[in-house]
């Protein structure tokens, strides 16, 4: 009879396994606190609104009308961080590339993201690619300015001024690049004249320098100049929006008075950096949407002399390259350059 074989030893599944099993059961009582963690509703911690220009600016009242908004909407602070310098493109570019987790969002604006970048070969960021659209909320018209007691009592009088004597007129506008610059440059084009551009730092300067006799003349939002407007120092002879601005019912647009094509307008909005992760994005649209929609908002950029403007993400994404194209046309044709 022959002997058995020695015992074969049958492995043990290591799930079966004291430790195994042990491993097993902290898994599971972790998993229901990591999902908890993945689908924490957003934004459950302050979100930060990065504001590209200095505190009372047209950008800097958007802003902040709309961050108390979206605060009472979410239940979180919205920290408002002014980040201030080079046209706009500073703060633009910190949002660019800020962290792609929803918690940071900015204002950008014709001139950061549709006029800088023609006018700036080496700007640090591009305007289609490195952010993700929310939201327009306003738009800002410009009037053309002059003194009370300037000589030109319309834009045919300052027309014709020009012509005769190319050259030696002066006009101010709140800074190289700025919309202010383009509704400046745009006339100049459209009209066939030469007038000096003066850029400032900023609408204030310009319209202190324009009261002072420095400059003839000053292309400037209307919330810039609606104050001095009103209080009979300055004489506004046309406005450059597609209709008469709400603020100055009786100035006309220069449409109106024989320049059917022209319009300028600059325009401020909302965007995340590009890759923040799309349900975010648009949720932060929609309460961008509503946000902008609502009375209280309306009012405020009615009293600032600006004009609400709700359009949702997916809209400011189309209309922003065509924009784009629109004012690279204007520098390239008026050869403006940063000043």
């Amino acid at each position: 009879m022959s002997e058995p074989g020695p015992r074969t030893r049958q492995p043990r599944h290591a799930g079966t396994s004291r430790r195994g099993w042990l491993g097993l059961a902290a898994g599971l009582a972790l998993a229901p606190r990591l999902a908890g963690a993945q689908t924490a509703p957003w934004p459950n911690r302050p979100v930060r609104m990065i504001i590209p220009a200095a505190p009372g600016s047209g950008m800097d009242i958007v802003g902040r009308a709309v961050s108390r908004q979206l605060q009472d909407a979410w239940g979180v602070a919205v920290v408002v961080e002014n980040r201030v310098g080079a046209g706009g493109t500073i703060g633009t570019d910190v949002l660019a590339k800020a962290p792609r987790d929803g918690y940071t969002m900015g204002v950008v604006n014709s001139s950061s993201l549709a006029i800088s970048p023609a006018m700036m070969p080496n700007i640090p960021y591009d305007s289609l690619t490195s952010f993700a659209p929310l939201g327009l909320g306003a738009s800002n018209d410009c009037a053309l300015g002059v003194r009370a007691d300037s000589r030109f009592h319309s834009v045919a009088d300052v027309v014709a001024a020009a012509k005769a004597a190319p050259s030696t007129l002066t006009w101010a506008s709140a800074g190289s690049g700025s919309s202010t610059h383009m509704a400046g440059e745009l006339f100049r084009l459209t009209a066939g004249v030469e007038i000096v551009h003066v850029p400032y730092r900023g609408s204030p300067p310009a319209v202190t320098d324009l009261l002072g006799g420095q400059v003839d003349m000053t292309f400037n939002t209307i919330n810039a100049l609606v104050a001095g407007i009103r209080d009979g120092r300055i004489r506004a002879l046309a406005t450059t929006g597609p209709t008469r601005d709400p603020l100055l019912p009786d100035v006309p647009t220069f449409a109106e008075i024989g320049y059917p094509a022209y319009e300028a307008s600059g325009w401020i909005g909302f965007a995340m950096p590009a890759g923040t992760p799309p349900d975010i994005v648009a949720a932060a649209s929609e309460a961008i949407r509503q946000a902008t929609g609502s009375a209280p908002f309306q009012e405020i950029m009615m009293t600032a002399g600006m004009r609400p403007r709700s359009l949702s993400g997916a809209d400011f994404a189309a209309f922003l390259p065509v924009e784009i194209r629109r004012w690279t046309d204007v520098v390239q044709r008026s050869g403006a350059r940063p000043d």
